[in-house]
């Protein structure tokens, strides 16, 4: 049996919200269910921190639950220097849910500036969610509501015309699932349900990487797509997991193996953002990638270290890698799999390390910068399994339990080599789990540290008790 926990709800009165790295505009205040019935007069309140004045002419403020409402901020709209903006709608249509609604904020461009929540308010009062004074992403649910004081009253745009329901965003029916393979030891869920559990799914491609990532609040990130030709058994996987809209796409590096898939999946998938390393490729794989991303006009940025992935408030996805300034430049392709983007998650006592195919020079850049940032429970291993990546001291600062390594049977490259083999061996980790040989590899983890793995071809599942094991065939 898999070790599955229960989702529950209960009503949460102060929590840490997610938040963007861009801080030029702030979600300051959320009024979720003014007084009354539910009737479209619900507001949000933008802040401007910054010293000068902010256009936020054509900006965005969009509700994230259920059913999607957008307002468009109206043209000539500024924010001053440490002003405010109230934000709502000149409807009797309700645009902002009462439970676990989320907020973003984009601007004329489509790119994310800020986002928060899941807020709740089920009574028809005058709380509202408050982020902190300090300015930090602590938020408070107040019965002092500040929306119509005069300290904090700026200008109220009203939008009686935009805020349709966009039910495209995020779609709440998702398609039909296809019937599971003989072999396929994942079950079948029509329509993902919130959790208490963080799901990883290291897709069987073949000769490539494609990983993806259920966070408990259900938002979901999708890492590499494998060649072209996988893109079949990445969509298939999607809709094995009931889903039909992707958060954050990420292309770790822009060679084929990683990219390929990623083009139909965006094709035939909403999708609400793409991030890359930057790196820039002259193949027909990544002008195609291009192509669909533009046709699509889904956002599309770069990420470097430092920077974080924000889906939910209880995991934190930070980005190792590549460096800020790459040495040899974006079109260097000698060095597009050192540059791969690498992300840390973390969720409670739970932590995996998923690095593309990043090699020895930025491994060791990452061990002589901070080291312990490096540990990790789990580790999507470099490169394949290649001899270039899972360099000694790179491996002893992850300290994994379990290693992943996504690869093709029989490859023509030799992967995974016996040096990253031998080295990973000796580095004694209790587990370690091969695409190639045990297909898609899923893990389920809780915040106490738990983790399940559910095997796709050896049809067995590993509970893993704070790294206790116990080995059940399935039945």
């Amino acid at each position: 049996m898999i070790l599955m926990i229960a989702s529950l709800f209960s009503p949460i009165y102060c929590l840490e919200a997610y938040a963007t790295t861009n801080n030029q505009i702030l979600i300051n205040e959320v009024e979720p269910n003014p007084p009354g019935t539910d009737n479209g007069t619900e507001k949000v309140e933008l802040y401007n921190p910054s010293n000068t004045v902010i256009d936020v002419s054509g900006w965005t403020v969009s509700s994230t639950a259920g059913r999607t409402a957008t307002v468009v901020i109206n043209e000539g709209t500024t924010i001053a220097p440490k002003g405010y903006l109230i934000v709502g709608r000149d409807s009797q249509q309700q645009w902002l849910d009462n439970i676990d609604e989320g907020i973003a904020v984009r601007n004329e461009l489509g790119i994310l500036i800020d986002s928060v929540g899941p807020f709740s308010d089920q009574d028809n009062d005058d709380s509202t969610w408050q982020r902190s004074p300090n300015g930090q992403d602590s938020w408070v649910f107040s019965p002092s509501n500040t929306l119509d004081n005069a300290a904090n009253f700026g200008s109220l745009v009203l939008d009686s015309e935009s805020p349709s329901l966009i039910t495209s965003e995020r779609p709440t029916q998702s398609p039909e699932p296809p019937l599971p393979s003989a072999n396929s030891s994942v079950k079948i869920t029509p329509e993902i349900q919130k959790s208490q559990n963080l799901t990883m799914s290291f897709i069987d491609v073949g000769q490539g990487d494609s990983i993806l990532v259920i966070l408990p609040n259900t938002k979901t990130l999708l890492i590499d797509g494998g060649e072209r030709h996988s893109s079949s058994k990445v969509l298939s996987t999607l809709q094995e997991h009931g889903l039909s809209y992707i958060d954050v796409v990420v292309a770790t590096h822009p060679h084929a193996d990683h990219i390929g898939g990623l083009i139909d999946v965006i094709n035939n998938v909403n999708v609400g953002q793409v991030m890359d390393s930057g790196q820039v490729h002259t193949t027909q794989t990544f002008e195609d990638l291009l192509d669909a991303i533009y046709n699509k006009q889904i956002p599309l940025r770069a990420v470097s270290e430092g920077e974080s992935i924000n889906l939910d408030p209880t995991v934190k996805i930070n980005v190792l890698n590549p460096p800020a300034s790459i040495p040899d430049g974006s079109n260097n392709e000698a060095e597009f799999n050192d540059n791969s983007v690498a992300l840390k998650l973390t969720y409670g006592n739970f932590s995996a390390l998923l690095t593309g195919d990043m090699e020895e020079r930025n491994e060791a850049r990452l061990v002589f910068k901070n080291a312990t940032v490096l540990d990790a429970d789990v580790l999507k291993a470099g490169h394949h399994g290649s001899r270039t990546s899972s360099s000694l001291a790179f491996l002893n600062a992850v300290t994994p339990e379990l290693v992943i390594i996504s690869l093709g049977a029989g490859n023509s490259y030799g992967h995974p080599h016996q040096e990253a083999m031998d080295r990973i061996s000796a580095l004694g980790a209790q587990y370690l789990h091969r695409t190639d040989i045990d297909g898609t590899i899923t893990l389920f983890s809780d915040a106490g540290g738990n983790i399940s793995i559910l095997t796709e071809e050896c049809g067995k599942t590993v509970d893993i008790f704070e790294f206790q094991t116990v080995c059940l065939a399935l039945q």
